[in-house]
Order: C-alpha cells, then structure tokens, then sequence
C-alpha cells in the first residue's frame, strides 16, 4: 500500500503545508482566486485522514480555464484533464512532490458551498467528527486495496453528515466565513 493510501493520525503540520502553498497560489493568481481554502480531511483540527492537502481556489467563471491553468501548472501542479467531475477543475501534485489535490470551482456553487458547509459543520461538531473518523478507519481496514469501494463507502456517512450540517446551517444562520487565505 502507497503511503498516501492509508489513514494517518492528525498532523497539525498539514495546516502549515496548507498555508505554504496557498501562499503561492495567492502570488500567481492575484484576484482570480476569489477564495482559496483548505478543505478536506486535513483541514478539520483533530480528524484522522489520507495525508493529501486538499485546496478549494474559487473563481467567478470555472469555465474560463486559461485565465488560472497555466498559473497553477506554473507551480508544478498537473491538470487533471480527465477529472469526469465537471463541476470543478482538478489538479495534482507533480509525480514525487507532496500530495496535494487543487479543486477549482465557481464561487457561489453548491459544490463549492457544500465543501465548505462540510468541513465547517464538522469543526463544529466533535461528536460526527469522530464518527466520520472512525467509519474512515473502519472502510480503510475493510478497502486498503481497493480505493474506489472505500470512496464509495463514505457515501452514506457523508450525506448523513451532510443532511446534519443543512439543518445546523439554517438554525446557526451560516455562511462561509473569510476565506482561509
């Protein structure tokens, strides 16, 4: 098994890493990137998860690829041309570099509200934070060779979490806050 392909105990250096190439993407693309986040597993204080950064960059219009590819490849990130979500651009870490996974998305989208309502809804609640830990655990020792059954393990207990973090959202009166960088 890949040393990415595991689940590792919460590393609070994955906000440093996080920060550090956030920075950089900040640099190269001024105010294209409307927000850059740090979503994901690694992005919730305490949650065990795959050692991948995970970053959200959203823009006014996905649809104008040129005016951000170039600047994210510059950086050594792959585009990921094959990415069949087309709800987002997708890049990756170059081939022996950190694990690192950019979704660009269209601010204001569900996918880009929903990742962020996920994260901050689960920063919020230990007790499913715990949970989602866990069942990560328990679907890794049931899946370690098999990523696709383990992605699609999570479904249910993401969409519960999910179901949660909207009644939370209209009761807490949420919003995503600043961005994170």
């Amino acid at each position: 098994m890949e040393d990415q392909w595991r689940i590792a105990e919460h590393n609070p250096l994955w906000l440093d890493m996080f920060q550090e190439t956030a920075a950089r993407l900040r640099t190269a693309l001024g105010d294209i990137a409307l927000r850059i986040d740090h979503i994901g597993s690694t992005s919730i204080s305490g949650l065990d998860a795959k050692p991948v950064i995970d970053i959200q960059i959203s823009v006014s219009r996905l649809d104008e690829l040129d005016g951000y590819k170039s600047k994210i490849e510059e950086l050594g990130f792959v585009y990921r041309e094959d990415n069949p979500d087309l709800s987002k651009r997708y890049f990756r870490e170059a081939p022996g570099t950190r694990r690192t996974h950019i979704h660009v998305r269209q601010a204001g989208s569900f996918s880009e509200q929903m990742s962020l309502l996920f994260r901050d809804y689960l920063r919020q609640h230990p007790e499913d934070c715990l949970r989602y830990g866990q069942e990560k655990h328990r679907l890794m020792e049931l899946y370690k060779h098999e990523r696709i059954k383990y992605v699609e393990g999570k479904g249910p207990i993401v969409w519960d979490i999910l179901h949660k973090a909207h009644i939370w959202s209209q009761s807490a009166g949420w919003h995503p806050g600043a961005t994170d960088r």
